[in-house]
């Protein structure tokens, strides 16, 4: 009998959106006290795939760097137990040999001299030898395995250069420095074949179990993630009544129109990421692994640094817009329905970024068409930027970026009578147009699948305001829930509620009372400078200032009592940059506590700034009843559902 150490190998798909990892076999063959260290791959067909069709997602080979009794600096001489070996998969060869027992192979192997001169230990080549068998040693305390796997192809003519980092300051620093670059023909390395394993640490135990994952003297199983992030970009509106058309699009600079040959629409996002093409990249890529504070324990952690022959610009082809049955095409009207970048949805490969510090912008020009009575409205120079920390992609990750176009800055036309005493009055109406913008995120939800966020969720505001993040605080970040009673003619939209929390304050109790849109002031959970991503790992978003206003969505609950069903419950939030100054009534004096709370929002000042918390005989209390100034606000609305 011969006991076998196993490395099941598996490839873990995109871990913010879907599941595609490859579970490694838990059988156990045989046992003796030889302890021969195999490698093993093999994937049980239950959903996913076999092992031959997993194993050809790395191309049948990947390097493996062991060692034992790890510590920070360079391994010992006597610790090094795989000095980046090759391993390879051969179908239907599982239990030829004592090393071999699911197809992979590394016994007997050896690099040639062309992948030797490409593959480093700490920046000298690996020899040529062949490759001997390996045992497990019970006397060691610890085992450390990394792994990395390339296309052959582009390991042996350069254009993938693998260097093993073998110290650092800590344990986690020694990881991979990949030199990527492209051939004499211009021809760059394959970035969709490039993998790096998590970090696999296995400490010696009491007892051994055999047939458990990344125990000691059981089976060490390998996580396999690419190289490549993916993103995409998308535009939607929801201003009730109208469509969006002829839109135009602008390049980051602000001033530079993306053209479309000879039709009138533009055909590109005007958002250039701040990052390298993935497709014709050269440069370098530093692999460190996370130790559960800068990132999940022992998952890899890349670096970019190098050029690109072109800017990455997700652009989206105006023939991709819905098109309506008089030939017009328009954007999408919710998350859900969004124009993409690519005409089906699909994501762009791109460079993972650990420091970006651009903000991914949007400029656009575009027009209101309302096909009931033909009108239009032309609406130009919109921004909205994305903070930079939001774009610090991960490997393996998706990343969707939804750029909503809202009636935000529309002013409904509403009509009134007044009879003119005396012809001397002049009005005039002064509007700062400003373009502070918020960003909303929380770590559970998907919104581009029910276009809500899920009850119970801590939900995220993050507010650009002149291409930096807005210090948030009680006092310019305001919260509340929001209903209507006529959602079809008075739909919460952040017009509607821009509007209504204007007026309140210069409305009478009685009209307060029969508003259609009601809201109620609530609290944000905090303020602070952090958010936590998508991977539970907490990200930075300013070191010194508070940037982050945080909240617990809840959806309106069930009442047994009342025979209705937990329902959605919409949010609004408003962002304060000029708070809007108002004028009074003149003031008066009211008889009695009662007449007092009838009259509604009474202030001591005639400036309307010191509410009034109660009533005291002969005081003059004033209310606000016009805006002397509009200030600058910025909404968005959040719907919460059960």
């Amino acid at each position: 009998m011969k006991k076998f150490f196993y490395f099941a190998v598996a490839l873990l798909g995109m871990a913010s959106c879907t599941s595609e990892d490859f579970a490694g076999d838990q059988s156990l063959k045989e046992a003796n006290e030889n302890a021969a260290i195999s490698f093993a791959f093999d994937v049980p067909m239950t959903t996913r795939a076999e092992g031959k069709a997993a194993a050809t997602k790395l191309n049948n080979q990947f390097i493996v760097w062991g060692e034992k009794n790890e510590t920070a600096g360079a391994p010992a001489a006597g610790n090094l137990v795989f000095p980046d070996y090759k391993v390879t998969y051969d179908d239907n060869t599982a239990y030829t040999t004592t090393s071999n027992t699911k197809d992979w192979e590394y016994v007997g192997l050896s690099w040639t001299a062309a992948e030797a001169a490409n593959i480093t230990e700490a920046a000298t080549p690996v020899t040529t030898n062949v490759q001997s068998i390996k045992y497990w040693d019970y006397a060691a305390t610890s085992y450390t395995y990394t792994a990395i796997s390339a296309l052959p192809a582009d390991i042996s003519s350069g254009k993938v250069k693998v260097n093993k980092l073998t110290s650092g300051t800590t344990v986690y620093d020694k990881g991979y420095e990949v030199t990527l670059a492209k051939d004499a023909s211009d021809n760059y390395p394959s970035l969709a074949d490039l993998y790096f394993a998590d970090r696999a640490y296995i400490e010696k135990t009491a007892t051994y179990d055999r047939t458990a994952s990344n125990q000691y003297g059981g089976n060490v199983q390998f996580t396999f993630r690419n190289t490549q992030s993916q993103v995409r970009v998308g535009v939607y509106e929801t201003i009730p009544g109208y469509k969006v058309s002829a839109i135009h699009f602008f390049k980051q600079d602000g001033t530079t129109e993306y053209t479309d040959g000879a039709s009138t629409p533009t055909s590109a996002f005007g958002a250039v990421c701040p990052n390298i093409s993935a497709t014709n990249y050269t440069g370098t890529l530093t692999v460190t692994y996370g130790n559960g504070t800068n990132a999940p324990l022992n998952q890899p952690i890349v670096s970019v640094s190098g050029t690109s022959a072109t800017d990455l610009i997700l652009g989206t082809n105006y023939s991709t817009l819905t098109t309506t049955n008089n030939s017009e095409k328009y954007l999408g009207e919710s998350a859900t329905t969004a124009t993409y970048d690519t005409g089906d949805g699909t994501y762009t490969f791109v460079m993972p970024q650990k420091n970006i510090t651009s903000n991914l912008k949007l400029k656009v020009n575009y027009t209101l068409y309302n096909e009931i009575t033909k009108e239009t409205i032309t609406i130009t120079g919109k921004t909205a930027e994305v903070p930079a920390q939001y774009l610090n992609w991960k490997p393996n990750f998706k990343y969707t970026y939804l750029f909503k176009i809202t009636d935000n800055d529309l002013y409904p036309i509403t009509f009134d009578a007044a009879v003119i005493e005396a012809e001397n009055g002049e009005v005039e109406y002064i509007t700062t147009v400003s373009e502070p913008c918020i960003t909303t995120y929380a770590k559970g939800s998907a919104v581009t699948t029910n276009n809500d966020y899920k009850a119970g969720e801590l939900i995220y505001a993050v507010v650009e305001d002149g291409g930096s993040l807005a210090t948030l605080s009680a006092t310019n970040m305001k919260l509340y829930t929001v209903t209507t009673t006529d959602a079809t003619n008075f739909p919460i939209t952040e017009a509607s509620v821009a509007q209504a929390i204007a007026e309140y304050p210069i409305m009478s109790t009685a009209e307060q009372a029969i508003a259609k849109i009601k809201f109620t002031p609530t609290s944000f959970t905090g303020f602070g400078k952090t958010v936590v991503a998508k991977d539970g790992t907490t990200v930075t978003m300013d070191a010194n200032n508070n940037v982050v206003a945080s909240f617990t969505g809840a959806a309106i609950a069930a009442d047994a009592n009342a025979g209705t069903d937990a329902a959605p419950q919409y949010y609004a939030i408003e962002y304060i940059k000029t708070p809007a100054t108002y004028g009074n009534d003149g003031g008066k004096t009211y008889a009695d506590a009662t007449a007092f709370a009838a009259a509604g929002t009474l202030y001591t000042d005639a400036a309307c700034t010191t509410e009034a918390a109660s009533w005291t005989d002969g005081t003059t209390y004033y209310k606000k009843s016009h805006v002397t100034n509009v200030g600058v606000y910025a909404y968005k609305i959040v719907k919460v559902v059960p």
